[in-house]
């Protein structure tokens, strides 16, 4: 992305130059949107490196999992994905942390959004599943995972090089914190296309105290 910033800022300064500012605000929402790119190249490195044990608390999933809706909206709307929620009618208990497994659920929507970008028909399907254990699915009608054995290993990504996202970490950094909180996240293909998520967590009392 340096290389490519570099050379829409000197296009910018031509444009500029020759009286055309249409044409060098073009380059600088570029600019913009390429520095964005790195800040999260940026981010899923460091924390991958980090590798924290941060500590445990009771969380509630479904405002979790609302909140992540809520910020990939903006996304979703752009893409054209529906979305269908099968949201229970009552408050579901799990041992985590709140900030880290929006991210989880951050990444798995993002994900299925752009897996699903050029179909012609775009559904994200997400449900949870509450009994001895707390699962959430997430069902997209995409192309599916080309190799499934390794989605969740460091620097997997199918995506090229200048489209959404980062280096490939979103899914491996999401797999070590489900696994920091005794939980389980799988991924494979559906019979028919399309690939599917599931998270699987530990539930915790509604009174229970924070580890």
């Amino acid at each position: 992305p340096l290389m490519a910033i570099r050379s829409f800022a000197d296009n910018a300064v031509q444009f500029l130059e020759r009286g055309k500012p249409e044409r060098a605000g073009e380059n600088l929402r570029r600019i913009s949107d390429m520095t964005q790119r790195m800040g999260r190249i940026i981010q899923n490195l460091r924390a991958f490196a980090r590798q924290e044990n941060m500590p445990q608390d009771r969380v509630e999933l479904c405002a979790v999992l609302q909140s992540a809706l809520e910020l990939t909206r903006g996304r979703r709307e752009e893409v054209g994905v529906r979305v269908v929620y099968r949201s229970p009618n009552k408050k579901i208990w799990v041992r985590g942390g709140e900030v880290r497994l929006g991210q989880v659920f951050l990444n798995l929507i993002t994900n299925a959004v752009d897996a699903m970008e050029g179909q012609p028909e775009k559904l994200l399907e997400i449900e949870i599943i509450a009994d001895d254990a707390v699962t959430v699915q997430f069902r997209d009608n995409g192309p599916g995972i080309e190799m499934p054995d390794k989605v969740f290993d460091p620097f997997y990504t199918t995506k090229q090089v200048g489209e959404t996202g980062g280096m490939g970490l979103g899914l491996s950094i999401s797999y070590g914190i489900v696994q920091s909180f005794g939980g389980q996240i799988k991924g494979s293909n559906i019979e028919g296309g399309g690939a599917i998520f599931s998270v699987t967590l530990e539930p915790a009392l509604e009174n229970a105290v924070a580890a």
